[in-house]
């Protein structure tokens, strides 16, 4: 990934000469919004403006905490714009950022990442079979890109992705300028220390991670077992299973510690009833 902490963002004149007065136009209002984010909805609309405005379908960013010699030790702030949420459980749940050749190549090689050249260079079947499951869900081709801060020990990462094929000499340069200011965005809203309960956060089920969602909003146990369609007692009984696993004693706190690690954010919930 590119070090953005010691490296001068460089100007991408060649690819504005390109854009219409509209697109420049668009590019300007997300920098400016992607300069003063504070917060994780901050984040998450600057992702859905570079998104609509750039053909993009799907996008999503966050940060990658680092062990030594830059390993994947977990994510966490992870941003969903407009990834599937089943997926994003997916991807959560099955570690499968060990198997992802383009985050992998992300970790280990400057610059931005585009798919479709990564993919045609793998090999592993689980690799393959990971691709296949990703293009289920529309995930056909996009771009990462991403920093990291050496000194705080992560890495932060967005992606845009798209069903179709997409122009990478026309949106490379443009994802990599964006980028950097995702970039010192998503460092601005992270908290200084992360606890380490990974393994107790993916052994969360399902149904867990849905309350748990439904928690961060603001429901009552009555609110979430009547649109989930159970008994409030259910509904406790799930509760202090969450409380176990991610060894905390409050709904406030099991809902922060879930979110620093990644938590997919399910936003196709049921309507309450």
């Amino acid at each position: 990934m590119v070090h953005t902490s010691t490296k001068q963002q460089a100007f991408p004149r060649t690819a504005l000469d390109a854009l219409s007065k509209s697109e420049c136009r668009n590019l300007l209002e997300v920098l400016h919004y992607a300069m003063q984010a504070e917060t994780p909805d901050n984040v998450r609309d600057v992702l859905i403006l570079f998104q609509n405005y750039f053909s993009f379908t799907k996008a999503l960013g966050g940060l990658a905490r680092l062990g030594p010699n830059h390993t994947f030790a977990g994510f966490s702030n992870v941003v969903n714009a407009s990834y599937p949420d089943e997926w994003l459980y997916m991807y959560w749940k099955n570690g499968f950022a060990d198997v992802d050749p383009v985050f992998q190549s992300a970790l280990k090689s400057p610059g931005t990442q585009h798919w479709q050249e990564i993919y045609r260079h793998m090999s592993s079947e689980k690799e393959h079979e990971f691709i296949a499951t990703a293009q289920q869900f529309g995930l056909c081709d996009g771009f990462t890109t991403g920093s990291v801060d050496q000194a705080c020990g992560v890495a932060t990462f967005c992606s845009f992705a798209s069903e179709h094929a997409l122009d990478a000499k026309r949106l490379i340069p443009l994802v990599e300028y964006v980028g950097y200011y995702i970039h010192m965005a998503l460092l601005r809203i992270a908290s200084k220390a992360v606890p380490r309960t990974d393994r107790c956060v993916k052994e969360l089920s399902s149904r867990e991670v849905t309350i748990l969602n439904w928690m961060k909003n603001g429901k009552t146990n009555w609110e979430i077992g009547k649109i989930l369609g159970v008994s409030e007692r259910t509904v406790r009984f799930h509760i202090e299973s969450i409380f176990s696993k991610l060894e905390v004693t409050s709904r406030s706190q099991a809902v922060a510690t879930a979110i620093e690690h990644g938590l997919p954010a399910i936003h196709g919930l049921p309507t309450a009833v």
